[in-house]
């Protein structure tokens, strides 16, 4: 039991953010072997309710990008002048998906139950559902890093892009209801110095 913690606490310490990438594909059963440990995490009300999309398609990739980038456009015009280039510095990691070989996107969809026991409804219930699903979908993307990270992969948890997620949902072609989690660019690290400071 001792050794089983030991190689848990040095694979979380080893874990970095990692945001630039080679050009060299992520194998396969490297894919596989990522979403079999994905598959093991636990979710609210024990239900099976996402699942985790594999994109290498670079020009869909680059769309995505595009996307992001536009919106990221669009916000700015709204941001305060005084938070105008913080903002922009920020945003500019929104897209650094777009060196990656592979991005793994989690999908989750928000099943209410508790909420529609109400009548009349609670609003402050219904959020609480859907903010279990994000919490549940979290704990799948954690165990995508760790995998990433266990095959010697680089990795990124990025949430940002969702700003543009009604963009990235159609392009993705998810069904009505589906949400996305987060994207998570996976490949071969550059260097080791790509692997960002202490950002975890």
């Amino acid at each position: 039991m001792e050794n089983k913690y030991d190689s848990l606490l040095e694979l979380c310490r080893s874990r970095k953010s990692c945001r630039s990438f080679t050009g060299a594909q992520v194998p396969r059963d490297m894919v596989d072997k990522i979403l079999a440990v994905a598959g093991n995490s636990p979710y609210a009300a024990g239900r099976r309710d996402w699942d985790i999309m594999a994109i290498n398609d670079p020009r869909l990739i680059a769309e995505m990008a595009a996307a992001v980038r536009l919106r990221v456009q669009e916000i700015s015009g709204t941001v305060r002048e005084d938070y105008c280039e913080w903002f922009k510095e920020y945003a500019r990691y929104f897209t650094v998906f777009e060196s990656a070989p592979l991005i793994l996107v989690p999908v989750f969809r928000h099943v209410p139950a508790l909420s529609l026991m109400m009548d009349p409804s609670d609003p402050e219930l219904t959020g609480m559902e859907r903010d279990n699903y994000v919490k549940s979908i979290s704990c799948v993307a954690m165990l995508v890093l760790l995998a990433a990270e266990a095959l010697g992969l680089g990795a990124c948890y990025l949430t940002g892009p969702l700003i543009a997620e009604e963009e990235l949902a159609r392009m993705l072609a998810l069904k009505p209801g589906r949400n996305i989690g987060a994207l998570i660019p996976i490949g071969y690290p550059l260097n080791n110095d790509n692997y960002n400071g202490t950002e975890k």
